[in-house]
């Protein structure tokens, strides 16, 4: 009798317990954990542990080796889209897209553990670029997964805004990863900056753990199965086998502003990279900085700027249309590189290298909300986590190629032509963006999937 009573309650309490698809708070608040989640290890590898290699006197190009490996597995998270869309776990009742996430996350967990039993990290460089890699195979297909639970369940009013958000909460992810694990490992050494980000990672990973995406579900495979609803009807017509996803989105890209957004994200962001990887070698080792300094200033504070403008590219966007807002961000951050590179006389002036980063890390802060708002503008409803997640995996091809291009500088790289090539090449971009029409992709095809005679080839 004392076991049924407990069942009772269990049950009673598990139909008031919210949902993410009934709480808006809830899911914009788990969506933003995640986006933490992606964010902290990255800043830590593109700030703190290449700051740290680069104080230990590796030089330009191992430097961005290390970050171009952390990045590469991003380049390919396009694979993770159809793999998530086709085996969604349904039919277990435990949510479309909470499996993969928990699988995700605490992989990431492990191989950051993996990191602490490494004896110098400086002498197994090889051991520590593969861990990199492998814990960024597992970043990206959480980022996938994340991503496509935003789609199923952000409303057309929440996007604009829960982009914002999503992107700030990967910013304060990057000041935690990059400026406090940065002062951290200055003052106590890398392995308790590491160990306290295996802690931080864990809580976040408590929200898919215990948190439900619909009500119906369960948490755990040995519960009670509940009626937990089944996918919308458009969404299982395009993606019931690998050979409808591919049609769909073959449809998606025959048009002229997808294609022209495919081409925007492939380029976009490699000026960013180029010159993260080419302003570390910069400040630290020409102009001389501390580790500390550089954490305080370029990771910490600079990323707050970063998270600032995130939030308001966010509002802008539904303001004043994404598109606009992107133009203007991208050609504004071009003008600040072209115009850093004419300070060279005053790169020795901290106020100037610091005014800088403020200024460019505000400018990315905007551009990457907005075009992130572009590229869900443009994505078919009926494979959306699909579609956006090719945009964003062109978006790693971007941010990987300029860390390659960073890799092919040398090591007596010509710091003020590379920032004055950077900057002209960025303002360009505004004419991408000029051609692209967001609602292009809705008016044409529609809301909801196509049925199989229109997606075939001599339907076309």
């Amino acid at each position: 009798m004392k076991w049924l009573g407990r069942a009772r309650l269990y049950a009673t309490l598990r139909g008031v317990r919210p949902t993410l698809e009934s709480s808006p708070a809830l899911r914009l608040m788990t969506l933003c954990a995640m986006y933490l989640a992606q964010g902290m290890p990255f800043g830590f590898v593109a700030g703190t542990l290449a700051a740290y290699l680069a104080t230990q006197g590796y030089g330009l190009a191992d430097v961005a080796r290390v970050t171009f490996m952390a990045q590469l597995p991003w380049t390919f998270k396009f694979i993770w889209g159809p793999i998530i869309d086709r085996y969604d776990f349904s039919e277990f009742g435990l949510g479309r897209r909470r499996p993969w996430i928990l699988l995700a996350q605490s992989m990431m967990v492990t191989t950051l553990m993996m990191i602490l039993f490494l004896p110098d990290l400086s002498q197994a460089m090889t051991t520590l670029v593969w861990i990199i890699a492998i814990h960024n195979v597992f970043a990206s297909l959480q980022d996938v997964s994340v991503d496509a639970l935003a789609v199923d369940l952000l409303t057309e009013k929440e996007r604009g805004k829960a982009n914002g958000f999503m992107r700030a909460a990967s910013y304060l992810g990057s000041i935690i990863g990059g400026s406090v694990m940065g002062i951290i490992t200055a003052r106590h050494g890398l392995q308790l900056a590491i160990a306290l980000q295996v802690a931080i990672m864990l809580l976040v990973m408590c929200a898919p753990l215990f948190l439900r995406e619909r009500a119906g579900e369960r948490l755990f495979p040995w519960q009670p199965k509940g009626a937990a609803p089944k996918p919308p009807s458009s969404a299982r017509k395009s993606t019931e086998s690998f050979s409808s996803i591919r049609q769909s989105l073959n449809k998606a890209f025959s048009l002229k502003s997808t294609r022209l957004a495919a081409l925007l994200a492939i380029v976009v962001l490699a000026g960013t990279t180029l010159l993260s990887a080419v302003s570390k070698i910069l400040i630290l080792d020409k102009l001389g900085w501390s580790l500390e300094a550089y954490s305080k200033w370029i990771t910490g504070f600079g990323y707050f700027f970063a998270l600032g403008g995130a939030l308001l590219g966010g509002v802008l966007a539904d303001l004043f249309t994404a598109r606009r807002v992107a133009g203007v961000a991208t050609v504004v951050l071009g003008a600040v590189w072209v115009g850093f590179s004419l300070l060279e006389p005053q790169w020795a002036n901290r106020s100037v290298i610091i005014g800088y980063i403020f200024a460019e890390q505000f400018c990315i802060g905007i551009m990457t909300v907005s075009l992130y708002a572009i590229f869900m503008g443009v994505s078919w409803p009926a494979i959306a986590a699909t579609q956006f997640t090719a945009y964003m995996a062109l978006l790693n091809l971007s941010l990987t190629g300029g860390t390659w291009l960073a890799g092919m500088m040398g090591n007596e790289p010509d710091f003020r032509l590379i920032y004055l090539a950077a900057g002209a090449v960025q303002i360009v971009f505004l004419f991408l963006i000029r051609w692209i029409d967001v609602s292009e992709t809705r008016r044409i095809l529609g809301e909801e999937a196509a049925d199989a005679s229109a997606l075939s080839p001599a339907a076309k």
